[in-house]
């Protein structure tokens, strides 16, 4: 009867550990992805800046 309380006891920390990995994998993911965002957003507005400098530079 203890075996199985031991084994179940492992079982269960392994899972604990495995569930914390993959929310740590996860979020890692989602900063990623904001970060990401935001650099494709910064540069959207920097070329757009620069086009508008282009046209009045133009006139």
């Amino acid at each position: 009867m203890k075996a199985y309380k031991i084994k179940s006891l492992i079982y269960l920390s392994i899972f604990i550990a495995a569930a914390a990995v993959y929310y740590h994998m996860e979020q890692n993911q989602m900063l990623q992805d904001t970060l990401l965002t935001s650099s494709v957003i910064d540069l959207e507005v920097e070329q757009t800046a620069e086009l508008e400098g282009e046209e009045d530079n133009k006139e």
